[in-house]
């Protein structure tokens, strides 16, 4: 299973909110560039790069996140207000690996197929952001009211391959990840499930591997030090 470091971005900083709540959130210490370095020397398989300000629109991190991209020796995954095929097009073109699409695969789902149709499935990962199993997009502030199973199935039959899927109830708050919730989906799709929202330990790693989860992107756990990636790396396959 491929181990994601988490770089949320928000007013130049690493952060990690509470359930998506800004007001709620822990700003970490050193660049979000230097942490990136970190994160990459420490055996992480790709940097998950999410700016905040943008999916909130309430700014920009995109000057960060060009130069994370910049530095990287592996893959980089991009999102938070890409809203559009140009501005997708612009993060492959400045060279990150793949990006993520959350509210642009629910509001225009044409443009979406477009991204997909110019770059190839390999180089989008759809998000499917859900709160009590509900899909929520811009920011997790609205709510689609489409069961995210639902909305998997149907994502998997326009011709996305990747799907990140992320337990709002469960993101910065050491709950544990949703495990069930995981295994339904590699049982209900065939996709490529990455999964994200409250691991803790290397325990949660090897249930979301058990439970069929290709990848899984880590955070909060990171950050305090309850997951060291040149461990978990060698414990999960």
């Amino acid at each position: 299973m491929e181990l994601w470091a988490a770089i949320d971005l928000m007013g130049g900083s690493a952060v990690t909110l509470v359930q998506g709540r800004a007001k709620e959130k822990t700003v970490w210490n050193g660049s979000p560039v230097r942490l990136a370095e970190r994160w990459q020397d420490e055996g992480a398989f790709g940097l998950h790069v999410v700016d905040l300000d943008a999916a909130f629109g309430t700014g920009s991190n995109a000057e960060v996140a060009r130069k994370i991209i910049k530095g990287s020796r592996v893959p980089v995954q991009v999102g938070g207000g890409i809203r559009s095929a140009k501005a997708a097009d612009a993060w492959l073109g400045d060279g990150a690996s793949r990006v993520i699409l959350g509210t642009l695969a629910f509001s225009d789902p044409a443009a979406a197929e477009s991204i997909v149709g110019a770059h190839g499935p390999a180089k989008v990962i759809v998000a499917a952001d859900y709160s009590d199993g509900i899909i929520v997009t811009r920011g997790w502030k609205e709510s689609q009211g489409i069961p995210v199973i639902t909305a998997a199935q149907r994502l998997e039959a326009h011709g996305f391959r990747n799907l990140l899927t992320t337990a709002v109830g469960r993101d910065g708050m050491k709950l544990g990840p949703d495990v069930a919730m995981v295994r339904e989906l590699s049982v209900a799709t065939r996709m490529k499930i990455t999964a994200s929202g409250g691991i803790r330990d290397i325990n949660d790693l090897l249930d979301l591997e058990r439970a069929g989860a290709a990848a899984a992107i880590i955070g909060r756990a990171l950050y305090e030090e309850t997951v060291i990636l040149g461990d978990a790396k060698w414990r999960v396959a």
